[in-house]
This record gives structure tokens, C-alpha cells and sequence, in this order.
């Protein structure tokens, strides 16, 4: 038996994950599986994102490695990619109507 996943195929028998390449001895065999009518089992449902996950897609929000780079190459080559990115997430949020 085979498992679909979002990346390949995985053989259930030992875990095996077999890329989708026709010179592959494995994927032939799961060619030929499939053609003699089985059904692997299919992917799993990937789960709902976090509010988190949510926010940084909306502010287009990057990990910290990300930004070190983006500030490194800036020191580098003279540039403000970082904190013009910075000023872009800073624009896009809404002010607390609370005063300050």
C-alpha cells in the first residue's frame, strides 16, 4: 500500500518515500500497483492556519533569519530594503483609536 503526500508517495510497508520519477524502480512499481485498480490512501488535510500564521500572510510578515539578511545585505550594499519593508507593515496597520 502507498500514501499520497502534498511532496510525493510513501510506501507503507517501510516508510519509503518514492519521488515521481520514471527511471525510479519504486514509482514503477507504484505505476504498475495503480494500474492493476488499488488505490493508495490519500493525503492528509492539511490544518487550518493559526491566527498567527493568518496575520503574518497579511502583513507579509518574514522570520528573523529573513530579516538579519535583509538588514546584512542593506549594510552591504548601502540599501534600506529592510526598513522601507518595516515602514510598508507599519502603514498597513491600522491605529488603535485608543490615545496615547
Amino acid at each position: 500500500m502507498y500514501k499520497l503526500h502534498t511532496h510525493g508517495i510513501t510506501r507503507l510497508a517501510d516508510g519509503a518515500s518514492i519521488p515521481a520519477d520514471p527511471q525510479n524502480t519504486d514509482y514503477v512499481a507504484f505505476l504498475n500497483w495503480l494500474s492493476e485498480g488499488n488505490t493508495p490512501t490519500p493525503a492528509d488535510i492539511p490544518p487550518e492556519p493559526t491566527y498567527q500564521q493568518l496575520r503574518a500572510a497579511e502583513y507579509n510578515l518574514k522570520s528573523t533569519g529573513e530579516q538579519f539578511a535583509m538588514q546584512y545585505d542593506d549594510a552591504v550594499n548601502g540599501t534600506t530594503t529592510w526598513v522601507d519593508w518595516q515602514d510598508g507593515i507599519k502603514a498597513g496597520i491600522p491605529k488603535s483609536p485608543i490615545a496615547t
